[in-house]
């Protein structure tokens, strides 16, 4: 039987108001199944996509058990495979604890490992990491995991195609026996289940949640990468530019929903807010009026818009992506019914990025980036409309009882006085109070720039060895200590690649990285040949 609510899993008073702050009402179908079994204190495999909710799925379990502890040293130690997924999860623990109290640390490569030995002698209780950096901590002694009573290994998958399995064996080598081990994977390749057999109880369970992979072939899919600051912006530029007759846009929590909504109206578009919070009759009202074009946008969440079922959805716009695959396929069957076209827009940030790629390889659809329409891009499609209108208006016939008073018109001012009436027309029409031409694109770890400031080294990996360029970037990262910023374009061929360092980083690169292993494969470092 499907369980509706968090507070039926048995998780903690402030963890479950944690949820309730984060505007989650409803639990995914792997944080309905392995939230109870992480509570049991059992070993468990967690195989599910990525962006399913993994993260509360073990994050609120953990939260439940683990409180602060007059003890200076980590209760719990939750390893990634890269530090800009070591950061997303910290932050969503730091969201999970809230109310708990736990003191939390993320440590990770190319970043002040001072600072971090700072953080965790001052005492914690949690520690995220990168296995790489971990390390380092383990060897400088500024890391003891004597304590430790749970270990989390998140996309071990990742972890095991970057090379990690050597440090991770270290790792959980070094952590007490009587602990709980919790590893969540996509996929289960052989080498974990080799160390589910060494590392795991004998009585692990295992929970495989499978995805949903099909998609409507009638729905045009798209996204826009943009800074989080900009999202907003980035919704109405893109609703502007755009002939919408009815469209949904998706929020993740309820809290969102108000925001968008809110905002949204008081820039004169006509939508209205749907969520668990709002009375049964008021969600009744509400979709009564989407259904007959009262209002021509509906700002919902998942949950609340599983009862809608209007046939003419023009448009489907993720403001925020959703917690897993199954509900993104969910949202863009709203649009694209009867055989009929429907577009279907997702506004990402770059850390978003690689959970679209996910989308993509599991529904096996298409999803293109397309540019921010610009603010003159904006106009000319308001120009267009306001014309288009005033054409529907001449066809139907709306105008003729106004044909008297233009013929009492100085023909001389007929051209002024029908420029006046667009003017005023235009000026009514909603729209966002736009300040600049464009929104400067969000940089990603695929968009970087080469330059003059860079020196080239070739490494013996490339596509046939599976590298790709967040590996590579994570590999030197982690294992030479330094930053993302000291790395620039990254161009992979069949047998070796080209990266850019910033030449103050070169022998520090590798003196670190030379014959160590990228995806199983032992590489070799060299300054590349300016030709």
């Amino acid at each position: 039987m499907s369980i509706s609510k968090f507070e039926e899993l048995g998780l903690s008073v402030e963890v479950l108001k944690a949820i309730e702050d984060m505007g989650f009402d409803t639990p995914s179908k792997i944080q309905e199944q392995a939230i109870p079994v992480v509570l049991e204190g059992k070993d468990v495999i967690g195989q599910a996509q990525t962006g399913t909710g993994k993260t509360l799925a073990f994050g609120g379990g953990l939260l439940s058990n683990v409180y602060p502890s007059k003890n200076r040293l980590p209760q719990a130690i939750i390893l990634s495979p890269t530090r800009e997924l070591a950061m997303q999860i910290h932050e969503e623990m730091q969201r999970i604890g809230k109310y708990n109290g736990s003191r939390m640390t993320c440590v990770f490569g190319g970043s002040d490992i001072e600072r971090q030995i700072r953080d965790l002698k001052k005492g914690v209780d949690i520690v995220v990491g990168t296995p790489g950096r971990v390390m380092d901590l383990m060897r400088r002694k500024a890391l003891r995991l004597s304590d430790v009573r749970y270990v989390v290994l998140d996309e071990a998958d990742e972890m095991l195609n970057m090379g990690f399995v050597e440090d991770i064996e270290t790792i959980l080598d070094d952590v007490p026996e009587e602990r709980q081990t919790i590893l969540f994977s996509a996929t289960m390749p052989q080498a974990i289940k080799v160390i589910a057999s060494h590392y795991m109880k004998k009585d692990h369970e295992h929970i495989a949640i499978a995805a949903k992979t099909r998609t409507a072939s009638t729905v045009k899919q798209s996204y826009y990468e943009v800074k989080q600051k900009d999202r907003f912006e980035a919704l109405c530029r893109l609703i502007d530019v755009t002939h919408v007759s009815a469209g949904i846009i998706f929020c993740r929590t309820k809290r969102s929903v108000d925001e968008v909504c809110e905002n949204m109206q008081k820039a004169g578009y006509s939508v209205e807010a749907m969520h668990g919070d709002l009375t049964q009759n008021h969600r009744m009202n509400t979709l009564r009026k989407f259904k007959n074009g009262t209002i021509k946008f509906l700002v919902a969440t998942d949950v609340a818009a599983r009862g809608i079922d209007v046939e003419n959805v023009s448009h489907v716009i993720n403001y925020e992506l959703p917690q897993d695959i199954e509900s993104y396929i969910h949202r863009i069957g709203r649009t694209g019914r009867a055989n009929k076209e429907g577009l279907a827009y997702s506004i990402i940030t770059p850390r978003e990025k690689s959970f679209l790629g996910q989308i993509q390889r599991v529904t096996n659809s298409k999803i293109e980036k397309q540019e921010i329409p610009t603010f003159s891009q904006i106009e000319q499609a308001r120009m267009d409309h306001l014309l288009s209108e005033v054409e529907d208006a001449i066809f139907a016939g709306k105008h003729k009882k106004f044909k008297t008073m233009v013929n009492e018109i100085d023909p001389a001012m007929v051209l002024d006085f029908t420029a006046a009436l667009l003017q005023m027309h235009y000026q009514d029409k909603p729209g966002y109070g736009y300040t600049r031409e464009s929104l400067s694109s969000a940089e990603s770890s695929n968009g970087r720039k080469k330059g003059s400031k860079y020196a080239r080294i070739f490494i013996t990996a490339g596509t046939m060895d599976r590298v790709k360029v967040p590996q590579i970037i994570s590999f030197f990262c982690d294992k030479a200590g330094i930053s993302k910023d000291d790395i620039g374009a990254i161009d992979i061929k069949r047998k070796f690649s080209f990266v850019d360092l910033n030449p103050k980083v070169v022998e520090q690169v590798i003196e670190n990285c030379n014959h160590k292993k990228i995806n199983n494969r032992k590489i070799d470092i060299e300054i590349a040949n300016k030709k």
